[in-house]
């Protein structure tokens, strides 16, 4: 056979391979894309909901976190143009099914749950949770310790059946655990980490039970979350969410979780703002920030924003309070 043809033949047998290599290709560039487009979405709704979590501070915890989590079904639904459509929202509500609202005091989950209504007919919706405390090993054999995600700490004394409450510091001279500042980090997180882990574990299986076999719904597992992000959803006040499911185009399935957009609220929390056309950030204790930006009559309180630290601030665009 020439030579010519051989070729001619090389190219007809590799010409379909490399047509679907080609288009292989295509669809991952482009799955990403949509990936990526979804992760943005979602972390979207998580700012707008810690948002309104941080506006809403001084409110009773359960009206800001009510008003919260509708901040973030909102977001979802008109990014997604369905906030009309009762179907596509339901759609968005099954691929969304579980945000943990984490507090000083506890922590409480607002997912998705099966009940029977008055009628007797099946309902999947969100639903709020009991709230729940960050409970720690018992120390030394006898000290019950309840955590928050400050130094307040309430403690049982199983041996003489007393209860305190106080600042870790208050029980040094009970708890030898408590001498040392870094122990009792180290304890406090493992308590937050080991409530929180466990009770979203414990809804996850109760879920996956109800959805198996159901059309809409997929089952859900805890997704691989960086220690880093972790440690730091779990030492503030914020918002942990969980999507799942999103229609893709290849490889596995969608799943995200956000927590980035949660760290807004803190001990002494930076803000951000607008003051004549420039972007300033400070402490919300500065003096200047207090009694003459907020009290001038020019000022757009719809400019302000919470930063995690000075450094959060800095990469928006914001520069120092030259008055701090």
């Amino acid at each position: 056979m020439k030579l010519t043809s051989l070729a001619i033949l090389f190219v007809i047998i590799i010409l379909p391979f490399l047509f679907i290599s080609d288009q292989s290709s295509k669809t991952a560039a482009e799955d990403r894309k949509l990936r990526t487009y979804y992760d943005n979405i979602i972390d979207n709704a998580v700012q707008d909901a810690a948002f309104i979590l941080s506006w809403n501070a001084h409110e009773e915890s359960g009206n800001a976190r009510q008003a919260a989590a509708a901040a973030f079904f909102d977001t979802l639904y008109y990014s997604f143009y369905s906030y009309a459509d009762l179907a596509a929202k339901a759609r968005i509500d099954a691929c969304v099914p579980l945000l943990v609202f984490l507090e000083n005091e506890g922590f409480c989950l607002y997912a998705l749950n099966p009940y029977n209504d008055v009628r007797g007919q099946t309902v999947v919706r969100h639903t709020w949770f009991p709230v729940q405390h960050y409970i720690g090993e018992t120390l030394s054999g006898r000290f019950s310790v309840r955590y928050t995600l400050g130094s307040d700490v309430y403690v049982y004394d199983q041996l003489d059946k007393s209860f305190y409450q106080g600042d870790y510091r208050d029980f040094r001279d009970k708890i030898s655990f408590f001498n040392d500042e870094q122990t009792f980090e180290n304890l406090k997180l493992g308590a937050v980490n080991n409530s929180v882990r466990k009770e979203i574990m414990r809804y996850m299986e109760q879920y996956n039970s109800w959805a198996s076999g159901k059309s809409l719904y997929i089952s859900i597992e805890f997704p691989s979350i960086d220690d880093s992000d972790w440690k730091r959803a779990l030492t503030d006040e914020g918002i942990l969410v969980f999507a799942q499911g999103f229609p893709v185009l290849s490889g596995k399935s969608y799943r995200h979780y956000a927590l980035g957009g949660a760290r807004v609220i803190r001990k002494a929390p930076i803000v951000g703002y607008s003051w004549h056309g420039i972007l300033y950030y400070c402490r919300t204790d500065c003096e200047y920030y207090n009694k003459i930006v907020l009290t001038d009559t020019g000022f757009d309180p719809d400019s302000i924003i919470y930063f995690s630290d000075e450094y959060e601030a800095a990469q928006n665009g914001h520069f120092p309070c030259p008055y701090e």
